[in-house]
């Protein structure tokens, strides 16, 4: 595939969109679409050409554009990620401590809650037997924040951070089901929907269509998980 026929394909693109920019996923089906009509090219070719752009489409667009959304996101979400943060850290402490902890509704005594726990741990990969070294871990360095006089906030522990960030992307996968949905969302979500947005231009070299087009793919790859 030479560098020749990739700037046709683009250009046919362009020239039949009524947008003034492409999306990622209007490249692929673009050489797709350049790759099926191209007579010169034989059966055999085709479709291995064809295999190539799939394996683009899942192996990378899917992972990094679900990574740009999943970013984006967390950003209207970040005090509900804080409060989750030091949710984690009193659970973690209870369970070190081998002491109950008293339920913010109930005022009932109660275990901590491991399955919370090991929820979030598991977004990072961290194995059942690695689970103890890990929150010892993490006790340290928010002991060591304290002792600063400094807050144990998520950038104090990156692999933490990315924990709770995934963590809190799959709860609150609802609102970007809301970006495809029929039904209008309220006042509060089209607010988080806006920011989402706003930060993918902003911060991820988006423009205002290639944001949405992202969030309405995303909602459709999370539909189908």
């Amino acid at each position: 595939m030479s560098p020749r026929f990739v700037i046709n394909a683009l250009s046919n693109a362009i020239i039949q969109s009524d947008r003034s920019s492409l999306t990622s996923m209007d490249v692929l089906l673009a050489l797709k679409d350049a790759i099926d009509s191209d007579a010169r090219i034989d059966g055999k070719k085709k479709r291995k050409w064809v295999d190539f752009l799939v394996i683009v489409r899942k192996d990378f667009y899917n992972r990094w554009v679900k990574e740009d959304v999943h970013k984006a996101l967390f950003v209207s979400f970040e005090q509900e990620a804080q409060e989750l943060l030091d949710k984690y850290l009193d659970e973690v402490e209870a369970m070190l401590d081998n002491r109950q902890i008293k339920d913010p509704i109930t005022h009932e005594e109660r275990r901590p809650d491991e399955r919370f726990l090991r929820s979030v741990e598991e977004k990072i990969h961290v194995s059942e037997s690695g689970k103890l070294s890990f929150r010892q871990e993490v006790v340290r360095k928010a002991m060591g924040a304290y002792k600063r006089g400094e807050k144990f906030t998520l950038d104090s522990h990156a692999q933490l951070h990315d924990a709770v960030e995934q963590y809190l992307f799959e709860q609150r996968r609802d609102v970007l089901r809301l970006v495809s949905s029929s039904a209008r969302p309220d006042e509060e979500v089209r607010q988080k929907i806006s920011v989402v947005e706003k930060r993918l231009v902003d911060e991820y070299g988006y423009d205002s269509h290639s944001a949405r087009e992202a969030l309405n793919y995303v909602t459709t790859l999370l539909a189908q998980e």
